[in-house]
């Protein structure tokens, strides 16, 4: 299938062997990186960043809850931190929502929605929408109500995140594919064809 390939982790928590594994097990190349935080230090970030560059494939990422200031001045300063923004790379529109606080990423991502004109086709965040993949060892909907009415009202064609580990998976509802692929940590990682209209995802682990 044409069309674009991205490749989808998230959850890396500073496992660089296990980030490895992933990109010396990948069946195909990316022609984009898609992190949904949770790097959990600086060199995790570097790392993917590094590897992005080195192999010239467009890097877009948010941040997770457990990210803190260093780990956002590294994707900041590479230009490939999404928290809050809308921006067009490698012919997909991406929009993303921070895991350090949510509610004002989001606003701001609605707010440049607003300037820019642009509709998402693909939706980067770290917490699941309420309801979709995100049910915890002990049974618990963990996932965000707010996160839930923003995918309702911009009807993505993809929505990508992380954050629950145990909830790894993929579901088509409304029109969107979620996709949470278990966490990079575990050597776990999605692949996400989009072409046209037609999202179709796969699960890997290394």
């Amino acid at each position: 299938m044409d069309g674009s390939v991205i490749l989808h982790v998230s959850d890396i928590h500073c496992s660089l062997r296990r980030l490895e594994d992933i990109i010396s097990s990948l069946p195909v190349k990316p022609s984009t990186v898609a992190a949904t935080g949770d790097f959990e230090c600086e060199k995790a970030a570097v790392a993917i960043v590094e590897w992005s560059r080195r192999e010239g494939v467009p890097l877009v990422a948010v941040t997770g809850n457990l990210d803190h200031a260093g780990v956002r001045r590294v994707l900041r300063s590479a230009g490939v931190l999404m928290d809050g923004r809308v921006d067009r790379v490698g012919g997909l529109v991406f929009g993303g929502v921070g895991g350090m606080d949510p509610r004002t990423s989001m606003e701001m991502l609605l707010r440049s929605l607003e300037t820019s004109g642009l509709t998402v086709d693909v939706l980067l965040t770290h917490h699941p929408p309420h309801g979709v993949l995100d049910t915890t060892f002990a049974g618990v909907r963990a996932g965000l109500h707010d996160l839930r009415s923003l995918v309702d009202s911009l009807k993505p064609r993809a929505h990508l995140f992380g954050h629950i580990h145990e909830s790894p998976g993929i579901e088509s509802i409304g029109g969107t594919v979620f996709i949470n692929p278990g966490p990079a940590y575990e050597g776990r990682y999605a692949l996400v064809r989009i072409l046209g209209s037609v999202v179709k995802a796969e699960l890997y682990t290394a």
